[in-house]
């Protein structure tokens, strides 16, 4: 990818040259720098802090359950289940996804997972 350029035209305009990536995130496109603080936030992290934030709201009596959550929050509860399903992933496959040594699909942790913490590391590592 090429690098910060700025070069002068001979009729006098400036050519800016960036490197943008674009992005779909959910269902927004978004640009992003590669040398910006963004560039390494990746759907899934938010998603994992997201569930555990909500489920500690949860456990912390301040709403009674995910269909309430839900409707506070505008979002279908379906969505809400989904996402804080995810903190109940072992810990090892937090661990490698927060470290970046995996990026799991959508479609990957989407799908329902084991229970057992064994199990799902040989779902999302299988070797």
């Amino acid at each position: 990818m090429p690098k910060n350029q700025i070069e002068i035209l001979e009729n006098g305009n400036l050519l800016i040259t960036l490197p943008i990536v674009f992005k779909i995130c959910g269902q927004r496109k978004k640009m992003i720098m590669p040398d910006s603080e963004d560039a390494g936030s990746s759907p899934l992290l938010l998603s994992i802090a997201r569930a555990y934030r909500w489920q500690k709201m949860i456990d912390e009596g301040k709403f009674k359950n995910i269909a309430e959550l839900a409707n506070v929050l505008g979002i279908d509860s379906g969505a809400v289940a989904r996402t804080i399903r995810l903190t109940l992933l072992s810990p090892k496959i937090i661990h490698k996804i927060i470290a970046g040594e995996v990026n799991l699909s959508q479609e990957q942790y989407r799908q329902s997972f084991p229970d057992s913490w064994e199990e799902q590391e040989k779902v999302f590592f299988p070797q």
